[in-house]
């Protein structure tokens, strides 16, 4: 779930535990940091995911040299998100272990962010037991007002009930998500449950209903210019229309998807698009 949309409701902020002793040129190291962090947030405005994630290794490398637990912690959140949406999990995955398999170096919100992140890889993956069980520890850690992946976590929640057949029961939560993200005014989010709840009534069958909630969504994402967001709104519809007998309409929406994934780079996104229309033409 910052600039590009990409945390899991990641915010920048103070984080980990302790204060270590400075080294004697933690000044500049620090300058250096912040100038990095500063560079990957244009990097990641203008959608250049690859440049974004190599200023985030290299602020994680220097947060680190300098004993810099906070920034660590959140550098490591920002390259695993930047590198899950260059569809690289393994990857993303990594990034955060180190705050998983040593979690009282960090604050709790940081720790809730990292199980976050590994239970949506583990989504994505298909493995529901350890998306659940990371999901599982994210809400634990997750305890307001310092957490601020909450509306995330819902969502995430909603999708993995959805995932595991319970569909009325994720409707429910994700119905809960998005008027949890509209209070918070996390529009992203709200997107992000509409998508899911889109999903949810095409397997009851409500099409016209799925249609309107990726209406809504698509409506969203194109105001925050998302464009990994767009193209799974307008493959979404592509996939309604079909089901709803509109193969025009279908092959309209997932050309238009093929299109934005193509401009934003993102290659899983073009091949979902491409197959869906080599197999309805």
């Amino acid at each position: 779930m910052r600039a590009a949309a990409l945390m899991l409701a990641a915010v920048l902020g103070p984080g980990g535990c302790g204060s270590p002793p400075e080294r004697a040129d933690a000044g500049p190291r620090a300058g250096r940091l912040a100038a990095l962090n500063e560079r990957a947030g244009e990097a990641l405005a203008r959608d250049e995911l690859p440049r974004a994630a190599r200023h985030y290794r290299e602020a994680l490398r220097l947060a680190e040299s300098i004993e810099d637990t906070r920034a660590a912690g959140r550098h490591a959140l920002d390259l695993a998100a930047v590198y899950q949406a260059l569809e690289r999990g393994d990857l993303a995955r990594a990034a955060v272990e180190p705050l998983l398999v040593e979690p009282a170096r960090f604050d709790r919100e940081v720790v809730a962010e990292a199980a976050g992140r590994a239970a949506l890889i583990a989504l994505e993956a298909g493995d529901l037991d350890a998306a659940g069980n990371w999901l599982e520890l994210a809400l634990r850690e997750c305890a307001r007002p310092r957490c601020t992946a909450g509306v995330a976590l819902a969502n995430l929640r909603g999708r993995l009930l959805l995932e595991q057949g319970a569909i009325e029961s994720a409707r429910a939560a994700l119905a809960a998500a998005r008027s949890a993200a509209r209070a918070a005014n996390e529009p992203e989010e709200e997107a992000n449950a509409l998508r899911a709840d889109a999903r949810a009534a095409a397997r009851m069958g409500e099409h016209g209903r799925a249609a309107a909630l990726l209406g809504e969504a698509l409506a969203i994402d194109t105001r925050l210019a998302l464009p990994a967001k767009i193209a799974l709104d307008l493959q979404g519809l592509a996939e309604v229309e079909l089901a709803r007998g509109d193969r025009a309409a279908a092959r309209a929406y997932a050309s238009r998807a093929l299109a934005v994934s193509r401009a934003s780079g993102r290659k899983g996104q073009q091949e979902a698009a491409r197959r869906f229309l080599e197999a309805h033409p």
